[in-house]
């Protein structure tokens, strides 16, 4: 970002010497790289009018200038292809020193002969006049510039810095930004260009309007309407201040509009008023095989996530394939405009728009079609979205002021006026983050001074509402580091200071997660983010979203969108083995980026204990997802779902806290064929898998009494129903339930199975007597024989 110095001093009148703003600016986190010098005009050059431009007898591009600079008449030789009577433009005479036309010390101007006349001197293009980098043809100034005017003392030089500024600094991306930044810092006011302006009526029908057919790319657009403009040369100001900043002056319209895009940050576009059949301009998606020509001359076949500004046709729907499209593009919106519609020397209508765009859509277009300008720039970072109607009026008042147009009072406006959530903010944070003290009340004055809105709801416990055009400001950390930035960096301590907080405990890498899932027998698989569509389809998993632009191979051209394919291929690279046990943590990719967990478990499962192994089934899978949300204290559900990936009868939606995160099963037959694997089954969550407080008890003081009970049920009898059965019958002094045994054979009645049950009896202050608990036994045994359940005694 290039910030002139006279240019900053518009916004603030009293500012340090250069030296010392740039020193100023690195405190404040706008990076300064350097500080160069802006020459302007060679000296000695001056301001000439063309009275006569003839073509040279003999030659197919040289012409014959009469030039008047006010005192005397020259005549000058040129090639220059804009040369034209009445034109007013820069001359040097013999004996001026040009140092764009050769080494750094200056090359003098010469009397020269060409087709067998004499050239009194030069007509300069700018890049000779050594203003801005341009060559091809002479350097255009406005009626207003007397003939013999001295150039050096009308386009003066400037000191310019130049900030290095982080993605995150949006706001900076302008010299309002900067202004704000280091007047806040300076404790003084700043001007705003914009403050008090009319921004328009929008009752009033000024005869355009507005087709906004897509609100996510684009949330809020405004139109200014501005008649009987002529189109010409900007003022010298004007171009001075374009060329400080490395922009080539075009014409007093399209100066305007990159005039104000540096000056508050806002982006706009001037459109032909004649180019919008009936004064309508839309705001769409481009069609498969649209077309635009740009500005810079490039033809680009759009895409359909292309956001583009488009009109009517005049005639009927042009179709493109077999769709008709009832309208075309004239802009990339927020990137390029369009050659059609653009603002040229015969333009007397111009529509100026003011709009902001969504930062994804802007910065996927510019990538996809590998354009880059100060707009696209601008606005994948962030542009405040309530400056739209503010720099329209900035930009239509000067549009009218500099081209002579009329302004209607009428605006076109669609959107909505953006606040940012308040942040709850304690001074007392300062000192405890930064190690230094700040007063309150100037912690306050450094956070108002840069727009947020302060309201203290107690001594240490403000609620401070950002502005709109801070979207890094989200969280209490963030107005600590503002406070620090305005206080000053030079304040923090030379030494470590005494830490006197335990920092919260974290784990950005899910090494608990992965610990406890270790912990159940599983281990722990890597694989590549990369895979191929056809590796998705074969999983049965989402179809892929992101697609490599360049990949190694088709087997790693697409982002993958779930984990458990890459635990599939690892099953079958091991296949040999009986049992296996495999899970990984890492991300995927759909709409957006997700973090999961993934496992996966076949074959035998060893167990400790009488029952010994046991080959995996369903609900031996459960069990283990069930033993991890014991340990995180979570609480665990599943209910029936249909999942492609999973048997359509052993599939499950997996609940985490009451939060549904994912799904568990048995492989579904047809793609357990396709990877030759048997009774697989196979589990992914979303992450975090929270885990609960912990609630803390005191270590039991009595002894448990422990009785066994067999309870002789029918098979379609559940657990559960048992469960809750026996815990209401035995009362408040029962301590915990849990089955120990199944038991169906001889002995048992067919259709029936035995279940047996431990029950621990338990008082918290004095030790259990034997017919206590006797007598809840009793009240278990008669409620499950009420139940027609009976009770096996052997």
């Amino acid at each position: 970002m290039k910030v002139p110095y006279s240019w900053l001093q518009e916004f603030i009148a009293e500012l340090p010497p250069v030296d010392e703003l740039a020193a100023l600016c690195d405190g404040l986190g706008l990076a300064s790289g350097m500080v160069h010098r802006y020459d302007g005009a060679a000296a000695g050059t001056v301001a000439v009018v063309l009275e006569s431009v003839a073509p040279v007898p003999g030659s197919d591009h040289l012409l014959e200038a009469r030039a008047f600079d006010g005192r005397d008449h020259h005549q000058v030789l040129t090639a220059a292809s804009n040369a034209r009577a009445g034109l007013i433009t820069a001359f040097a005479a013999p004996g001026v020193l040009l140092p764009a036309l050769g080494a750094t010390t200056g090359t003098p101007v010469e009397r020269r002969e060409m087709a067998g006349l004499e050239s009194a001197g030069v007509l300069l293009s700018p890049r000779e006049l050594g203003v801005f980098e341009h060559a091809g043809g002479l350097i255009e100034f406005p009626v207003g510039v007397e003939p013999g005017s001295d150039l050096a003392s009308l386009w003066p030089g400037d000191d310019v810095l130049e900030l290095e500024l982080t993605a995150n600094r949006a706001d900076a991306f302008s010299l309002l930004g900067v202004a704000r930044d280091v007047a806040a810092k300076l404790g003084v006011p700043y001007r705003h260009p914009a403050a008090g302006l009319e921004a328009g009526n929008p009752a009033l029908d000024d005869g355009l309007t507005i087709q906004l057919a897509d609100t996510a790319g684009c949330p809020a657009f405004s139109l200014r309407r501005i008649d009987e403009v002529q189109v010409g040369p900007s003022p010298l100001w004007l171009q001075r201040r374009l060329a400080s900043v490395g922009l080539r002056p075009r014409n007093n319209v399209v100066d305007v509009t990159n005039f104000v895009t540096f000056e508050l940050g806002q982006p706009s576009h001037a459109y032909d008023a004649t180019a919008l059949p009936q004064g309508v301009i839309q705001v769409r998606r481009a069609t498969a095989g649209e077309r635009l020509q740009t500005l810079g001359g490039d033809e680009l076949e759009l895409d359909p996530a292309d956001l583009v500004i488009a009109t009517p046709h005049d005639s009927a729907p042009k179709t493109i394939g077999s769709k008709a499209i009832g309208s075309k593009a004239i802009g990339l919106a927020g990137v390029i405009g369009g050659l059609e519609g653009s603002v040229g020397p015969s333009t007397t209508g111009v529509a100026l728009e003011a709009a902001y765009f969504d930062p994804v859509t802007v910065r996927r277009t510019a990538k996809r079609h590998g354009i880059s300008t100060d707009a696209h720039y601008r606005f994948e970072r962030g542009v405040d979205p309530n400056l739209a109607r503010l720099a329209l009026a900035r930009a239509s008042e000067l549009i009218a002021d500099l081209a002579g147009g009329r302004l209607h009072s009428g605006v076109s406006w669609q959107g909505e006026t953006v606040a940012r959530p308040a942040v709850r903010f304690r001074p007392s944070r300062v000192l405890y983050l930064m190690d230094f003290e700040v007063p309150p009340a100037t912690q306050r004055s450094y956070l108002e001074a840069l727009g947020c809105g302060v309201e203290e709801m107690d001594e240490d416990s403000w609620r401070v509402s950002p502005p709109s055009w801070r979207f890094d400001l989200a969280i209490e950390e963030d107005l600590v580091e503002e406070v620090g930035r305005l206080h000053g960096y030079e304040h923090v301590g030379e030494t470590v200071p005494v830490m006197r907080f335990v920092p919260p405990r974290a784990d950005p890498t899910h090494r608990g997660l992965r610990d406890e899932i270790a912990g159940l027998g599983f281990q722990e698989a890597i694989g590549y983010i990369f895979t191929s569509e056809a590796e998705l389809t074969r999983a049965a998993a989402p179809e892929p979203r992101v697609y490599l632009a360049d990949p190694q191979g088709v087997e790693r051209s697409v982002l993958r969108t779930a984990l458990y394919p890459g635990l599939l291929a690892a099953a079958v690279l091991n296949r040999p083995a009986g049992s296996l046990a495999l899970f990984e943590v890492g991300r995927i990719f759909l709409e957006q980026e997700f973090e999961r967990v993934a496992l996966l478990a076949r074959g035998s499962w060893v167990e400790t204990g009488w029952q010994g192994e046991q080959e995996l089934d369903f609900f031996l899978f459960k069990g283990l997802l069930e033993r991890l949300a014991q340990r995180r204290n979570a609480q665990f559900e599943m209910r029936p779902q249909h999942a492609p990936q999973l048997h359509p009868g052993v599939a499950a939606e997996v609940f985490w806290n009451g939060r549904s995160v994912g799904f568990a099963g048995r492989l579904h037959p047809q793609v357990a064929a396709r990877f030759e694997l048997e009774d697989t089954y196979v589990a992914e969550l979303a992450l975090p898998l929270e885990p609960r407080g912990v609630r803390v008890l005191d270590i039991p003081r009595q002894p448990h009494a422990e009785r066994d009970v067999a309870v002789v049920a029918p098979t379609e009898v559940s657990y559960r129903e048992l469960f809750d059965l026996v815990t209401a019958a035995a009362g408040d002094l029962l301590q915990s339930l849990e089955p120990f045994d199944i038991y169906q054979g001889i002995s048992i009645p067919q259709g029936q199975r035995s279940v047996a049950l431990r029950l621990r009896f338990r008082h918290g202050e004095r030790a259990l007597r034997d017919e206590e608990v006797d007598g809840c036994m009793q009240n278990v045994i008669r409620a499950l024989r009420d139940q027609g359940y009976d009770i096996r005694d052997r």
